[in-house]
């Protein structure tokens, strides 16, 4: 059996045939350039209607392996159906027994095939200026740009190497990458995934890219949105809480019925195909969890939504996720050592990251960490309920144990039941524990700092050396680690007592095998939570820790909320190893990659420097837009900078001027809600007393006022964040942006502040390697929001005079496109704006 399976491989094999009662299983095994299988993938269990879908889950090299219960391994008829098709796609086919001490090779395993390449002359006759998608797109404008980057994707892709292009707006970069990613995947039956930061980017791909590319190059190719599990709905879950709908408030009872009648409609099974959005507690307690999942033991295993979107996956060409997805997928890649099976995703080596100026952000927000008391309430509470003794998992458990125990049994159900109770006592005394430790944690830590906890406030604390020489963090240390301690030792009782379970007679353990299921599921956030403690009070030099501390509501009443973070400090050598040296081909793209025209910055962040002779590739696109004609940049030189006296007047009297210039139609953009709030009620009667209609970030969502704004050319809209980037607003409902000042981060936000430390002390310069660079990405961001078409016109207005006063603004200037720059007093900067709009010729 050596031969042919692994040890590994063969003991996995083994246990589920043993948790399948001994039926049959299907299972895709993954080979080595030895045709050994490696790795093993549960397709299946004891159901022949899942074999197409498990044909379209293959690829060249794979083994479909299928145990025969009766030991018997000649195959029968079916199996040379199943056999013939897989031998076509170049899929092995091998039947074991139950033992997995014999094994019959119906179709030997395959040498995988050997890439072939896309060439040059196939992308132009989709993308090029007589191409099927210029023939098939209204409007098409030949692009030499979007040409340009598809053969730099396609070539990374043909020489598995590594390419950044930073694609001006107007390039068109998404089907820059798709044409070719297509091609690729089609001629190697090799997926390839794509990833997004943005919801708006992915529903752009899927409903509008990736289907009009389908309608127009003829080409038959599957294209899956890879969601992640909290998304969909779980039968057992769902079922659990249906059996104990104490277990909620009565307001939310009645979305449990209609989540039940949904889940006997619903071909989806995720929350987005709901017509309401259910309540956050109750979602939380029916939806799919990795750690609550029994996965192919599960009743409800071949129905189940989250896997029956999964084997979609599998079948797919091409996958949509978001950043935050993909991260999770290497993330546990590298702590299983996984690289060739089903982790969340279905194996891959070819990658699109779109928007990837975000990835540093989100790769520090992923394996970032956070503990509270809120934390502590949410795992136990589940446990028993905190109103509702008599509902929970471990009340359910007694009462299920004394339905499915027999007299015969006294003795095992009195030593279940006493231990059962022991834990739920041990569980009060953790969870008051946590609340009173960590609440002392905080009024220590206030004190020591000599600061008093306000509501509305919050006090942020770096564990500096100068720090954790104080007296109280020595006591706040040491009970921090008792906490951590007893967190890991409840767990570790959970353990022991799911251990006694195993052992139960097989109808009872059948009765209890849902309530095991998620008994392991708290058992590991217990100990998740335990180790997170533990990370941050020992503080390792690979990662910044701090404390926020405020009073605020729990509950019906106030508190004091502390909150133990963790962040790490660099990300680079996590993205090097999971996703640099272990991706074939990585094509990272953005409208906004480069630094005064260079992509050092994103090389050092994201773990691209010291990469080997030929590996990597870069390519800067500029915007086919004619910058000089179609907008001006307009900057005051006599205003005061930001934190001087008068600046938010300034800021306040020149939006006002500018807005009645350009008749509304615009975004005021802040980096800041006080200075929006404050700059918004200033001004906002006045505007509509004038008949403007006047928005601000916050009173209604973003789809809403993005809509709104679009509607009615008056509009102005105040925001901050999320409205810096991925808003597309073409023609005239948008002709000014307005920018209050350059978006620096705050530099005393913690991990900010640790790695600005980091760089001085490696002896580099903290602002300008750090700080102005992810400034300026930001900036350039904002700018973008104004021209969105060949036939747009506008004006950027910035009212920050650094940009021109300080040497560093420089680079921000560098880093925008050839548009004209308009520097001039306030007055007759107000006057220049004025004649661009009226003579689109005076600039």
């Amino acid at each position: 059996m050596d031969k042919f399976l692994t040890a590994n491989s063969q003991a996995k094999l083994r246990q589920e045939i043993l948790e399948s009662g001994g039926n049959e299983v299907f299972c895709l095994g993954h080979t080595d350039a030895e045709q050994v299988v490696v790795e093993l993938e549960i397709l299946a269990r004891g159901n022949r209607e899942a074999v197409p879908a498990i044909l379209q889950a293959c690829r060249p090299g794979d083994v479909i392996i299928h145990n025969h219960p009766s030991g018997r391994l000649k195959p029968s008829a079916p199996d040379l159906v199943i056999a013939g098709n897989l031998g076509s796609l170049g899929v092995g086919f091998y039947i074991v027994n139950n033992k997995v001490s014999k094994v019959y090779r119906v179709v030997e395993a395959f040498k995988p095939a050997q890439n072939k390449t896309v060439d040059y002359e196939q992308v132009t006759a989709l993308l090029g200026a007589e191409g099927k998608v210029c023939q098939n797109l209204p409007g098409f404008e030949d692009r030499p740009e979007q040409l340009r980057m598809a053969f730099a994707v396609t070539e990374a892709l043909n020489r598995h190497s590594i390419a950044l292009v930073e694609a001006g707006t107007g390039t068109g970069k998404s089907l820059a990458y798709l044409v070719p990613a297509i091609l690729w995947t089609l001629a190697n039956r090799e997926r390839l995934v794509v990833s997004t930061n943005t919801i708006n980017l992915q529903e752009q791909l899927i409903r509008k890219d990736l289907p009009f590319l389908q309608r127009a190059t003829g080409l038959e190719f599957r294209v899956e949105l890879v969601k992640g599990r909290s998304n969909y709905l779980c039968k057992r879950r769902l079922e659990s809480a249906a059996a104990e709908p104490g277990l909620f408030d009565n307001e939310h009872v009645s979305e449990l019925k209609a989540l039940r009648e949904w889940a006997e409609q619903t071909d989806d099974g995720s929350r987005e195909d709901l017509s309401f959005l259910p309540h956050g507690t109750l979602w939380d307690e029916v939806c799919c969890e990795a750690d609550q999942c029994s996965r192919s033991q599960c009743p409800y295993f071949n129905s189940c939504f989250f896997h029956q979107a999964r084997r979609r996956a599998a079948r797919a060409d091409i996958l949509v996720v978001n950043h935050a997805l993909l991260l999770a997928d290497l993330s546990l890649r590298q702590q299983t050592d996984n690289y060739s099976a089903l982790a969340v995703l279905p194996p891959f080596s070819r990658l699109v990251i779109d928007e990837a100026h975000h990835l540093e952000e989100v790769a520090t927000r992923y394996f970032s960490t956070q503990v509270t008391r809120f934390a502590f309430a949410r795992t136990l509470n589940r446990l028993r309920h905190p109103r509702k003794p008599q509902h929970g998992l471990l009340p359910r458990l007694l009462v299920q144990l004394g339905q499915s125990l027999d007299d015969s049994q006294d003795a095992l159900y009195r030593d279940l039941h006493e231990r059962i109770e022991a834990l739920i006592s041990q569980r009060q005394e953790l969870l008051d524990r946590s609340v009173v430790e960590l609440e002392q944690t905080g009024m220590d830590l206030a004190k020591a700092l000599g600061t008093d906890i306000r509501a509305g406030e919050e006090i942020r604390q770096r564990l500096i050396p100068t720090f954790i020489e104080k007296p109280a963090w020595h006591k706040t240390e040491g009970m921090l680690r008792g906490l951590a301690r007893s967190t890991s030792e409840f767990g570790n009782e959970l353990q022991e007592l799911l251990k006694t379970l195993r052992k139960l007679p097989d109808d009872a353990a059948e009765a209890t095998r849902s309530l095991c299921t998620d008994l392991a599921g708290i058992s590991l956030r217990l100990q998740g939570t335990a180790d997170q403690m533990q990370a941050f009070v020992a503080n390792t030099p690979a990662s910044c820790a701090w404390f926020e501390i405020t009073k605020g509501r729990i509950g019906r009443g106030e508190g004091i909320i502390t909150r133990l973070c963790t962040a790490p400090l660099v990300v680079a050598p996590l993205l090097r190893e999971t996703l640099i040296e272990r991706m074939q081909t990585v094509i990272m793209t953005s409208a906004t990659l480069t630094v005064g025209g260079r992509f050092d910055y994103l090389r050092q962040r994201v773990g691209l420097d010291d990469m080997e002779a030929g590996r990597l590739s870069e390519l800067l696109l500029a915007s086919p837009f004619d910058f000089e004609k179609q907008a001006l940049l307009a900057i005051p030189t006599d205003i005061p900078e930001p934190g001087q006296p008068g600046y938010a007047e300034a800021v306040r009297d020149l939006t006002e001027q500018a807005l009645l210039v350009a008749d509304g139609r615009s975004f005021v953009l802040f980096t800041a809600y006080s200075l929006l709030r404050r700059i918004h009620s200033e001004l906002s009667p006045g505007l509509s007393a004038r008949g403007y209609q006047v928005l601000r970030q916050g009173e209604a969502t973003r789809h809403d006022l993005l809509q709104r704004f679009s509607q009615d050319p008056t509009s102005i809209l105040f925001a901050t964040d999320s409205f810096w980037e991925g808003v597309d607003v073409p023609g005239r409902s948008l002709e000014q942006v307005i920018i209050a000042r350059l978006p620096f981060r705050v530099p005393t936000e913690p991990v900010l502040e640790a790695r600005a430390e980091a760089i001085t002390k490696a002896g580099g310069d903290p602002f300008m390697d750090y700080t102005v660079p992810q400034a300026v990405i930001r900036f350039r961001q904002g700018f973008g929001r104004l021209i969105r078409h060949r036939t747009d016109r506008g004006v950027v207005l910035i009212l920050d005079s650094r940009v021109v006063r300080r040497g560093y603004g420089r680079l921000f200037l560098h880093s925008l496109p050839n548009v004209p720059i308009s520097t001039l007093p306030q007055s007759e900067l107000i006057k220049a704006i004025k004649a661009f709009f009226n003579d689109p010729e005076e600039t």
